[in-house]
């Protein structure tokens, strides 16, 4: 996941068709790089979910989807890194890494555990990423696996849910690359459209006496609600 701030009014449109046309290409002929997708972040979150104690919030969200974290270490994905580093200072592929805010996370999928993810042709996805106490982990996945994610499947709208954990340390290899701030778990929901977050049936699936508790100890360190602008 690869999110960034404010992009220079001067050169944006130019920027998107350079990240579009060439820089997600670049990486989709790799090997196990399987797909990208680009949202932009929209103000349409429900303003009782904007809690203060968020990361800053991007303008731009970028999802790839490797077939294993060995796609980050590969020798062409690291020839690749190497060229795009020489380039002048001028050209995108150097100021995109110091754009506000920027930063890229690695996770690995936890659930669901089995099956094959098939990239929905749905317009919005919603990411959401906590931090907790390690003694509050086992709980924390409890009750999302068992409890909210189910619950989020009755909402109409919600299309796929999958949640993550961050890969760090020795697991990385030379190329995954990973900037703070991140939360360590992270959920990702492709919806249909933006709107569901305002529905009746969200509000009523959303809230449980366990995920009051559970909502009580977290911090919550990000929540994009986002459009689709590629593919």
């Amino acid at each position: 996941m690869v999110r960034m701030g404010e992009v220079p009014p001067k050169i944006e449109a130019e920027w998107n068709k350079w990240y579009d046309t060439q820089h997600i290409p670049s990486r989709l002929n790799l090997p196990g790089f399987i797909s990208a997708r680009r949202f932009v972040v929209t103000k349409g979150e429900p303003k009782h979910l904007a809690l203060p104690d968020l990361s800053p919030e991007p303008k731009y969200l970028t999802l790839y989807d490797l077939a294993s974290v060995d796609a980050l270490g590969n020798e062409a994905y690291l020839n690749l890194l190497k060229k795009e580093a020489s380039l002048p200072a001028d050209r995108f592929e150097v100021i995109t890494p110091r754009l506000p805010n920027f930063s890229r996370g690695v996770y690995e999928q936890i659930y669901p555990e089995q099956g094959e993810y098939q990239v929905p042709n749905t317009e919005v996805v919603f990411a959401v990423g906590h931090d907790m106490a390690s003694t509050k982990e086992e709980e924390y996945n409890a009750w999302y696996n068992t409890e909210h994610i189910p619950a989020m499947n009755r909402v109409p709208g919600f299309v796929t849910a999958r949640r993550f954990v961050m890969v760090s340390g020795n697991q990385l290899p030379p190329g995954a690359i990973s900037t703070p701030p991140y939360p360590k778990y992270l959920q990702v929901y492709d919806l249909e459209s933006e709107g569901i977050l305002r529905s009746e049936a969200f509000f009523r699936e959303r809230v449980s006496p366990w995920g009051s508790w559970v909502r009580s100890w977290l911090n919550r360190r990000l929540r994009i609600l986002a459009r689709r602008i590629y593919p």
